[in-house]
């Protein structure tokens, strides 16, 4: 047997800089009242390094004893000879004691558990038992001991038992009667904190000092806390590697991470298990049906269950066990492995699992496995009967993205839905020009008789999506002809009716016939919810919102846009282009609010997001106007412009002639509002022809409602400001009319304004303040306060008239005319002088004295980085400032920040 190595009896000292695992720790303190502690996961969780650290924290009085185990210690005799060794060296001894040294060479079980346990009883304080690497012993033999042992030892004993698997000890038992502490794979992984410690405790080397929380949070993404990834990575970042060089490493493993893998688990399996292992390394998700596909096995499940057992980096995916997946480093080295060793095998298997998932209508890991298995033709089949361009309104765009860029142009081609599937694509990434001209390419090219009655139907309905999303005007006769075209299509056709129901909701709305448009929209999303495609049923709910909206029923859109956002967050994420478009929806309800604060902190995220993602022509008007509105209220009127001019970019690169359109109406606007002389925005007026806008057409071509709309609320504007009330009254009067008509609530408030303010210099008293009353009727039960501020030389004669009025008005207008008169007032000041900061101003502001970044204030408050900057601008309009260094100045002299913070500068 020869002698025993003394220094496997005692923690190990080499474990070098480690991150202190406080929580941990904290748990591991209940091991004395445990009579057993499992720590076990697969090998590089730091299972030593967190009992090491234990161990030397562990409160005076506690005797520790430490076996390190080796293969070698599987015999019976020297494991035990071990375990008496440590506890000897534990109580001080440095010879082996004569327990040890009584230890026969034919020990039998009942006398190895006997000889440990009157050893044990000797100790009158509590005494803990750490048998670390245990996996590298286990066999029934062993097991046989350590049970008995578990449960028949002194109560003052307690035993660590660590190991890549999960050990049969007796736990259940233990468990039953709360004597069990478990650390599993989940628990050692590192969080992005402990990440961060680690990573950084090279700080005064520049690679690490350059690590940003972004860089930190894909490392910790990409290992899944996995320590001994995080540990190579902070080597390298220690050895001077470049740190971006190293975050494109961990998109695959690393050199370092292979060879640890390969030495400590590889190497350690059985041939069999390894080939399993890299066999079933190739799907995401596994389970023991693939197991047999890939394996040419029958006893999948089982298999599943031992690799578990074994610890090799698998996790299940729920408690019933169903499905399994690796830890992705760990896969992605055995597919490596697997692919360098069998080009061949590789592919095939590949292969075979894209026909098992297509089989069973998983169609992205079908689409996957059909890419690395390097098969064109099955992918193309696939993706085809799938349903091609049908995937898109799934919610699988990125599915149909990477089948098409792996896919030649001819194979393409010679298949209708893959066709359609790169028109819908090139829809969605807003490229219109090129997705009409591949349409129109291929339905020329089509004969009657190339498809059936079904396949020409989803031509037409993915030409109204691109008709729609390029914002074409059409008339109502159009529309009512969709509607009959709808009621002649297969009821159980959910897809195709959902999209043409959506798209006539959508157009009925651009049109201003609102008291058309909810139904398509309600039912468009109860064909969306029966075909199971939660993210087309997403569209209905902004359309339902938006039509909420113009009949001015703000509390319904936010509930609507409210429900719909948590959906997104949960099912898509919070920064998808789905929550972008959800926030410009919510940002402009809050304006109208008067909530700019709360708009903007939404818009500065979601405005860079939709102008790289698809997006049409109404959403980038709500986002992209109410940011530029924003600004205006500020006093940034060049901000503002610069925003409208992003808006008129992004229409004329996208081609979208009503957002081009709107987007110069809104820069007239706000150089109405804000243009004191009136001779630019007249001239403006004229260059972008107003006159032909508000009759309704622009270069011949017929125009959408809501530009008729804008342009002719512009006009009378300029009327009323140079005196032409009649003129003024007229326009209003037709276009009253309307809005009444089709329930344009929220429009007719802005009517209703201007129409108030006309017969009041007119003389006509009595009707000005009935439409002044209309407007406020409409208004204040919603919150809608925005559009008052925005008149504000237009509203405040009458809302003058109103305070002064002999008839006292009830409780809730009373406060909603006084809460306008504050919000007149307020904005007044903006435009005229330095007002005292807001709390959120002066917080920023108390930052940037101490010397704070932008973005270290965002993260020290609690606010996004262009939120701050919102507040930074603000504050130097205010004081009228234009540097940092000003700002502090200035707000030193005028006490606008506290004695503590000068105090903190001056020193």
């Amino acid at each position: 047997m020869g002698d025993l190595i003394h220094t496997k009896v005692a923690p190990p000292r080499w474990m070098g800089d480690q991150v202190p695992r406080d929580l941990l720790l904290t748990r591991l303190d209940g091991v004395l009242d445990c009579r057993l502690t499992l720590v076990h996961a697969p090998a590089g969780y730091g299972k030593t390094s967190l009992l090491s650290q234990w161990c030397r924290r562990a409160r005076n009085g506690v005797r520790i004893a430490w076996v390190s185990l080796k293969r070698d210690d599987a015999d019976l005799r020297r494991l035990t000879r071990y375990i008496l060794l440590a506890l000897d060296q534990s109580e001080g001894q440095d010879e082996p004691g004569e327990d040890e040294r009584r230890v026969s060479a034919n020990l039998p079980p009942r006398a190895a558990v006997s000889a440990i346990i009157n050893r044990l009883s000797r100790e009158a304080g509590p005494v803990v038992l750490i048998l670390d690497d245990f996996h590298l012993v286990e066999s029934p033999e062993i097991g046989a001991v350590i049970r008995p042992l578990i449960s028949l030892a002194p109560a003052n004993c307690h035993f660590i038992v660590s190991s890549r698997d999960c050990p049969w000890l007796g736990q259940s038992i233990l468990a039953a009667e709360e004597q069990l502490l478990e650390l599993t794979a989940q628990d050692l992984r590192f969080s992005p904190v402990e990440a961060a410690l680690l990573l950084r405790q090279t700080m005064g080397e520049a690679p690490a000092a350059i690590l940003t929380d972004e860089d930190l949070r894909g490392i910790v993404e990409r290992t899944e806390g996995w320590p001994i990834a995080l540990k190579l990575a902070w080597l390298s970042l220690k050895r001077g590697a470049d740190h971006r060089e190293l975050l494109d490493q961990f998109r695959s493993p690393t050199p370092e991470l292979a060879r640890y893998l390969s030495q400590q688990v590889l190497d350690t399996m059985p041939e069999e298990t390894q080939q399993i292992v890299m066999r079933t390394s190739l799907p995401d998700r596994l389970t023991g049906d693939l197991v047999n596909l890939l394996c040419d096995r029958t006893d999948g499940w089982l298999m599943l269950e031992k690799l578990e057992e074994q610890g090799i980096f698998l996790t299940p995916l729920d408690s019933a066990r169903r499905a399994y997946r690796y830890h992705q480093l760990f896969a992605e080295h055995m597919r490596e492995r697997i692919e360098r060793g069998d080009g061949t095998l590789y592919r095939m298997l590949h292969r075979r699992a894209a026909q098992w998932f297509a089989a069973r209508g998983e169609v992205a890991e079908a689409v996957s496995h059909a890419i690395q298995g390097d098969d064109d033709a099955m992918l193309a089949t696939i993706m085809e009967d799938a349903g091609g361009w049908r995937l898109i309104p799934y919610g699988q765009q990125p599915t149909v993205e990477r089948g098409l860029a792996k896919l030649s142009a001819a194979m393409t081609e010679s298949r209708p839905r893959l066709v359609l599937a790169r028109v819908y694509l090139e829809i969605k990434r807003g490229e219109l020009a090129s997705a009409r001209a591949d349409y129109n390419r291929f339905v020329a090219r089509l004969g009657e008789a190339d498809l059936s009655a079904d396949e020409w139907t989803e031509v037409r309905v993915v030409g109204d999506v691109l008709a729609d999303y390029e914002n074409e005007p059409v008339t109502l006769d159009d529309l009512l002809a969709r509607e009959a075209l709808l009621r002649t299509l297969p009821t159980n056709d959910h897809l195709i009716l959902a999209n043409l129901g959506e798209t006539l909701a959508a157009q009925y709305y651009e049109g201003g016939w609102l008291e058309r448009a909810l139904e398509p929209a309600l039912t468009a999303r109860e064909h969306h919810k029966a075909s199971g495609s939660l993210y087309s049923g997403l569209f209905t709910r902004f359309w339902e919102s938006r039509i909420r909206r113009a009949q001015a029923r703000f509390k319904d859109a936010a509930a609507i846009l409210a429900a719909a956002r948590a959906d997104i967050e949960t099912n898509f994420g919070a920064r998808s282009d789905l929550a972008a478009n959800c926030a410009a929806y919510e940002a402009e309800l809050l304006y109208d609010q008067n909530d700019r604060a709360g708009a903007f902190e939404l818009l500065g995220w979601a405005v860079p997001h939709m102008e790289q993602s698809d997006g049409w022509v109404d959403v980038s008007a709500a986002a992209h106007f109410t940011a530029a509105r924003i600004s205006a209220s500020e006093g940034m009127v060049d901000a503002a412009l610069a925003m409208v001019a992003r808006a008129h970019g992004l229409a004329q690169w996208r081609r979208l002639r009503q957002l081009e359109l709107l987007s110069l109406l809104c820069e007239l606007d706000i150089r109405i509002d804000h243009d004191p002389t009136l001779e630019g925005a007249r001239s403006f007026a004229a260059r972008i022809g107003l006159a032909e806008l508000t009759d309704g057409a622009a270069d011949g071509v017929p125009l959408y409602r809501s530009v008729i709309t804008a342009a002719a609320l512009c006009r009378s504007k300029l009327h009323l400001i140079g005196g032409d009330y009649d003129v003024a009254l007229s326009e209003l009067g037709v276009l009253r009319g309307w809005a009444v008509q089709h329930g344009a609530a929220r429009v007719l408030i802005d009517i209703n304004i201007l129409l108030a303010h006309a017969l009041r210099e007119t003389g006509r008293r009595s009707e000005a303040q009935a439409c002044f009353n209309d407007a406020v009727g409409t208004a204040m039960f919603q919150g809608i306060m925005r559009p008052f501020i925005d008149k504000a030389r237009f509203a405040a004669p009458s809302l003058n008239d109103a305070l002064r009025s002999d008839v006292p008005p009830d409780r809730l207008r009373a406060q909603f005319l006084r809460d306008m008169a504050r919000g007149l007032s307020a904005q007044r000041a903006d435009g005229t002088s330095p007002r005292l900061l807001s709390e959120a101003e002066k917080e920023v502001l108390r930052h940037v004295s101490l010397g704070h970044s932008n973005r270290e204030i965002a993260g020290l408050i609690g606010m996004s980085h262009d939120t701050v900057k919102y507040r930074l601008k603000s504050v130097f309009r205010k004081i009228r400032v234009e540097t940092r260094e000003d700002a502090v100045r200035v707000a030193r002299e005028r006490g606008l920040i506290s004695g503590d913070v000068l105090r903190s500068i001056n020193s």
